[in-house]
């Protein structure tokens, strides 16, 4: 949605540079939180493998 936002702003007219920064810093802020929650993933699959004994263990 964001990126969307950000394409509609790019295309506007007339151009509204307030605009396109606004939706530029909210493709930053959904970036940001979408790395966040993906590193949550990774974090929690890591804890999960090494609780995990080794196949043949």
């Amino acid at each position: 949605m964001a990126r969307a936002n950000l394409a509609a702003a790019q295309q506007a007219s007339p151009f509204d540079e307030a605009a396109v920064k606004d939706a530029m810093a909210a493709v930053r802020t959904a970036t940001t939180n979408l790395q966040a929650t993906m590193q949550d993933y990774l974090l929690t699959a890591l804890k999960n493998v090494k609780a995990k004994p080794a196949a043949g263990s």
